[in-house]
């Protein structure tokens, strides 16, 4: 392993569908905020215009299928979709597959969204990437992230990012960071940004430079799928774990190990492998009164399902996960 983690948000838009910011405006914030990379994915619509070369910030054409039954990213090729009126089932797959074809990588956004979730067949195999935390952690990430595990335990070995899905801020915030996907990769090209995501070697945290998880088993790190005999363990480092926030640790039979922070600490652990399957983790807290306030009062307005409702543990930072046959 002889690359490094990049940060960036592979879902974003601008002013070229209902962003507020322009790319140059983009590329000041991203660059504020200590970002590797930035995917332009606005909303069936490609790139009219070459992305500009910017000094230590990588930015990848991509754009946002998007259609009433579902939303998808398309990464890596300028002109990716000729004909954006997606209205069946059959027509995004013909879509997805010639942008397949022209060499992208294909991502299902925010499938278990309340406001706009995927209606069509959720066939993760139709896919290449999965984006299981979309904007900042609410309800509908933790029901994605439950939805991933149980694709893996049909065998899928999906990877995974997060996506901002940045439009603009509100008042003091800093949404463009929330979440932030590390990538593992050779260097910070489109093409090696994209072949990372692809090879599942990818971690995500809730922003640049915060609670950040690796896992490890041997000289495999996530993404990998590892030859299992008794004596395989799997490593599980947490950078930047704070105090009353617990690492949780899941497998194939459900969560395994977990640790609760007594203090702002790094921490690691080491772990049998129980068996064939998944290992990947995660980071959870609970969530204060004054948050549940805000959550209230933003989400339920618009998803109201979720109004008052008795919000559990929500994710703090998120791993991809090792495989083990």
């Amino acid at each position: 392993m002889n690359g490094k983690w990049y940060a960036g948000v592979p879902h974003l838009h601008t002013v070229a569908s209902d962003g507020r910011l322009n790319i140059e405006q983009l590329v000041s914030l991203a660059k504020k905020n200590k970002l590797d990379f930035l995917i332009v994915t606005d909303h069936n619509k490609n790139c009219e215009k070459d992305l500009p070369t910017v000094d230590g910030l990588t930015l990848i054409y991509g754009t946002e299928l998007t259609s009433s039954n579902g939303h998808t990213n398309i990464w890596g090729v300028k002109d990716s979709v000729d004909d954006f009126a997606v209205e069946s089932y059959e027509q995004w797959k013909e879509a997805k597959d010639e942008a397949k074809r022209r060499g992208a990588l294909v991502c299902m956004n925010h499938p278990l969204c309340g406001q706009c979730p995927w209606r069509w067949e959720k066939d993760i195999s139709q896919v290449d990437v999965l984006e299981v935390w979309n904007s900042p952690m609410h309800y509908d990430n933790l029901l994605c992230t439950e939805w991933w595990h149980e694709q893996m335990k049909k065998g899928h070995k999906t990877p995974v990012v997060g996506g901002s899905d940045y439009h603009r801020d509100y008042y003091v915030t800093n949404l463009l960071t929330n979440p932030t996907t590390y990538v593992y990769a050779q260097s910070a090209s489109p093409r090696d940004i994209l072949a990372a995501i692809a090879a599942g070697r990818t971690t995500i945290t809730s922003g640049v430079g915060k609670t950040f998880i690796t896992i490890t088993s041997g000289d495999a790190m996530l993404g990998d799928t590892v030859k299992l005999d008794e004596a395989t363990t799997v490593t599980v480092d947490v950078k930047g774990l704070k105090r009353g926030h617990r690492l949780a640790v899941f497998d194939a039979n459900g969560e395994y190990f977990s640790h609760t922070a007594r203090k702002n600490e790094d921490f690691n652990v080491t772990l049998p492998v129980r068996g064939a399957g998944f290992v990947c983790a995660q980071v959870e807290y609970e969530v204060g009164r004054i948050y549940k306030i805000g959550y209230n009062k933003v989400i339920a307005s618009k998803i109201p399902s979720q109004r008052n409702m008795d919000l559990p543990p929500f994710i703090y930072a998120q791993s991809g996960a090792m495989f083990f046959e």
